[in-house]
């Protein structure tokens, strides 16, 4: 994205402010994959679409769960990511791209039925613009499915300089969540709902043994990502997840 030169989003930046490589069955990395793939599968239903983006694609691990399905591209900054995308789904067609410099060429406005942004609006300057040019991307009544920090979560109050996203120097948009929302009705798009991950990044009570801290912070978290649907409060994590709607057209309508 703009402001960070590519190579910081290299091999290095991945095992430093991430830890994760791979995706090893069971870890929280695996847990939630499942999660996001899992919701994206029921949205790509429920509009009876076929063509999915993940902007911000990493990896591939999302992406790998849904290609045998769907026709599914990805776009990312990191050429190292990309390259490993390419190896664990090849399937998809993934491109470097930094899309506060444009979106590539090859995605066609108005053709894709979802487009996912995992942890990814928060590296950019300018978010309003890009979440406005992904909208043009959606078919009339497609989906845009993404997920921020929530800057008014436990983690952010309790840990301050601590906190998980304040960790990684490329975070320039840490917004309220509110703003996040202001900012989806100014890209266009309809909001479907709204909810949080729960509260992964234990511990949360310094004197308390991480053990006895489990059950509570995590327990939620676990039973969303087994469900691999929405259920825990839009507030009540550590990110706000929403999903939006491209408005039908007044054509499309007419013929429903």
């Amino acid at each position: 994205m703009s402001g960070a030169p590519l190579e910081r989003f290299g091999a290095e930046y991945f095992r430093q402010h991430y830890g994760v490589t791979e995706c090893r069955r069971f870890s929280q990395a695996w847990w939630s994959v499942r999660l996001y793939a899992g919701i994206a599968r029921r949205l790509l239903r429920r509009v009876r679409g076929r063509r999915m983006l993940e902007v911000g694609c990493g990896f591939g691990f999302v992406l790998a769960r849904l290609e045998e399905e769907y026709e599914t591209f990805g776009a990312d900054v990191s050429a190292h990511a990309v390259e490993q995308c390419r190896r664990l789904a090849p399937r998809s067609r993934c491109s470097v791209a930094d899309i506060e410099q444009g979106l590539p060429e090859h995605l066609a406005r108005g053709t894709f039925d979802l487009v996912l942004a995992r942890y990814v609006l928060e590296h950019l300057r300018e978010p309003q613009r890009v979440m406005r040019e992904l909208a043009t991307l959606l078919r009339p009544g497609g989906l845009f499915f993404f997920s921020v920090p929530n800057t008014e979560s436990l983690g952010a109050r309790w840990k301050g300089p601590d906190w998980y996203a304040r960790q990684d120097p490329t975070h320039c948009s840490l917004l309220a969540p509110e703003t996040w929302l202001e900012l989806t009705r100014a890209a266009g798009l309809t909001l479907q709902r709204e909810f949080s991950d729960g509260y992964w990044d234990v511990p949360y009570v310094r004197w308390l043994p991480h053990w006895l801290q489990f059950p509570f912070f995590i327990a939620p978290s676990a039973l969303q990502c087994i469900l691999a649907r929405p259920v825990l409060p839009a507030r009540c994590g550590e990110n706000v997840i929403v999903i939006a709607q491209k408005p039908l057209g007044p054509e499309v309508r007419a013929n429903e």
